[in-house]
């Protein structure tokens, strides 16, 4: 290499290395504490989603003791903690935000505090990708963090298509989208059509007006032996310590506000380490979905590498049909009382009960709005029966929804439902992400269905049956939860081992040659699932396969391959593909896949010259 070039290539780095740094120094990180120790009386409220009556209901109460009748702290040196996931879902995020800023101020003066910790929905906001998400942001909030003038030059625009005395009436009475329907109406097919200027203005309006103060916020905190946070905190990120928890989120929310400032800035790739990482702080749920004596040694495992004695948390909360749950220690404390799930369906979108969890000198209690009991479904879930597919499409299309509650988690957003017919009962995910390319982070429940078409076009039975579905006119698929199952990557790691070594290797080679042909991800074990009764393996959440990548090669490595999947491979018909694709795929998707499945056969062909045939085909 020349020395010009070595030249342009060490100033290259020397600016990756700079612009590094000066990110990690613009992020406020060094100067924001994130342990306190000595603090007698601590109040943690979960989730709120826009419900700002049922906040100050909580802090208004005689056993939470925060805020007086005006709404003014009077909580002396308590600290009050709010778990994050303030937007989306309500109306009234940004009233929260402001009564927040408030009692900061108010709660300093006499040596209180109040701590607002980050959740996904404010995570989803600050990059952009909220308003991608079927009602997650209303049309109060969406209007609430428009810039002004922005805003101003829409209602213009509105009255124009008024009459003369619908016109006077609208002025004279104040634009408000709360109280007026038709304007209402109006900012909401502009929300429904995904205009890309009002979006952007949203998300400029929003981060200007709250993003250096949510900046500022922490995603973990501690108080003396109690760790708080919103989603949980995995085994892995609880060997982080917890100044680079916080401090790698802001630095990566940073840049995605300079993003959406200046989407053409030139940047370098940029590869996140939490900002969407299902098993970050801000989106982990195993703490809220797993059991056990295994899980209970997990639990210790992490509360040990964070030197606490508790974690309270938000994000997971199940509903009940018929009415909303008491709120007492029995539905929020897991793991020998080291888990805390605080989230109660607070906000009036979920309509559960408001609660709040009470740390005082050592001891936990919780408070909750329990003058009802809760009239839960006396319907059991039988032991899971596997249905022939076809029995199983047309359960998920007729069942009635009887329950619904969060999915298992992921930066895929989706419903678990419980369905029944006929007596029998049971789990569904109902997947309505709907992000197709060219967007750069394509997510889809249309994949699925696309991966449950080639998967029955192949005879292979990876996929569980899902259909599309409509919940609450929000379009999407239903698909079979696998129930009883354990995923591949926990497998491994508490080594167990197959019922049957040799069909369990046979049936994951020819899932790999599927997954090199929808171009899924082969290094993410947590979506292989394996039945623990006959060791049967499932596929699930293709949401962000069939890229319209042309490879040379497989994408992952295959060594063996079925006869009868070779065989269908051979047979393989481009236009019949295409047909059942369509629906769910564009055709630089079709064509993409229909190239693989090319390569793929030759790729097999090569080998069994190389190794032959018996060594290949099984």
């Amino acid at each position: 290499m020349s020395r010009s070039k070595k030249g342009r290539s060490g100033h290259r780095l020397l600016f990756v290395f700079l612009s590094v740094v000066l990110l990690s120094r613009l992020s406020p990180a060094a100067d924001i504490p994130y342990v306190w120790t000595g603090v007698d009386r601590v109040v943690a409220v979960a989730d709120l989603h826009g419900d700002y009556d049922r906040f100050v209901f909580i802090l208004t109460q005689p056993g939470v003791g925060v805020l007086d009748e005006e709404f003014h702290w009077v909580a002396g040196k308590t600290h009050l903690v709010q778990l994050g996931d303030i937007m989306d879902r309500g109306t009234d995020a940004k009233k929260i935000f402001d009564l927040l800023i408030r009692l900061e101020k108010e709660a300093a003066a006499v040596g209180g505090m109040v701590h607002v910790l980050l959740g996904n929905h404010e995570e989803m906001n600050i990059t952009g990708i909220s308003l991608d998400y079927p009602n997650y942001v209303k049309v109060e909030q969406f209007v609430d963090f428009l810039p002004e003038p922005y805003r101003k030059a829409k209602e213009a625009k509105y009255l124009k298509t008024l009459s003369p005395e619908e016109r006077k009436t609208a002025e004279e009475g104040g634009l408000d989208v709360a109280t007026d329907e038709n304007l209402a109406s109006f900012w909401q097919e502009i929300l429904d059509r995904r205009d890309p200027e009002a979006r952007k203005a949203y998300l400029l309006g929003f981060i200007d007006a709250y993003g250096d103060w949510l900046l500022r916020k922490n995603a973990i905190i501690k108080i003396d032996d109690v760790v708080f946070v919103h989603g949980g905190v995995s085994e892995a990120f609880s060997k982080w310590p917890l100044p680079e928890i916080n401090s790698v989120m802001r630095t990566e929310l940073k840049f995605f506000q300079g993003m959406i400032r200046d989407p053409q800035q030139d940047r370098h790739p940029f590869k996140p380490k939490i900002v969407y990482n299902p098993d970050s702080p801000l989106w982990f749920r195993g703490l809220a979905t797993k059991g056990g004596r295994s899980a209970q040694s997990g639990v210790d495992r992490i509360l040990a590498n964070l030197g606490a004695r508790a974690m309270v948390i938000g994000h997971n909360f199940f509903s009940f049909p018929g009415g909303s749950p008491i709120v007492g220690k029995d539905q929020v404390a897991r793991f020998q009382d080291k888990i805390w799930m605080m989230d109660t369906g607070i906000s009036g979108s979920y309509e559960g009960v408001p609660s709040a969890l009470i740390y005082d000198k050592g001891d936990f209690k919780v408070w909750g709005e329990t003058e009802e009991l809760a009239a839960r479904t006396a319907v059991k879930l039988p032991p899971p029966t596997a249905l022939p597919p076809k029995e199983m499409e047309e359960f998920l299309r007729t069942a009635s929804v009887v329950g619904r509650g969060p999915g298992p988690g992921g930066r895929t957003d989706a419903w678990r439902l419980t369905l029944e017919a006929d007596g029998v009962v049971r789990t569904a995910l109902f997947k309505y992400i709907d992000r197709r390319r060219p967007d750069p982070l394509a997510d889809s429940y249309r994949y699925d269905l696309a991966a449950y078409a080639l998967d029955k076009y192949l005879v292979l039975g990876f996929v569980p049956p899902i259909v599309p579905y409509q919940v609450d006119k929000t379009p999407g698929a239903l698909q079979a939860f696998v129930a009883n199952s354990i995923s591949e990557a926990d497998r491994k790691e508490q080594h167990l081992v197959p019922r049957d070594p040799e069909a369990f290797e046979k049936s994951m080679t020819d899932l790999m040659v599927f997954q090199n042909l929808v171009y899924d991800d082969c290094q993410n074990e947590k979506d292989t699932l394996v039945n623990h009764d006959n060791g049967k393996i499932f596929r699930v959440d293709f949401s962000e396969a069939f890229a319209p990548k042309r490879v040379t090669v497989p994408r992952c490595d295959i060594r063996k391959c079925s006869r009868l999947l070779y065989k269908k491979l051979n047979g393989w018909d481009d236009k019949t593909v295409a047909s059942l694709m369509a629906p769910y795929l564009n055709d630089e998707e079709i064509r993409a896949l229909n190239m693989r499945r090319e390569i793929i056969v030759r790729y097999i062909q090569k080998l069994i010259e190389i190794v032959g045939e018996t060594n290949v085909l099984f």
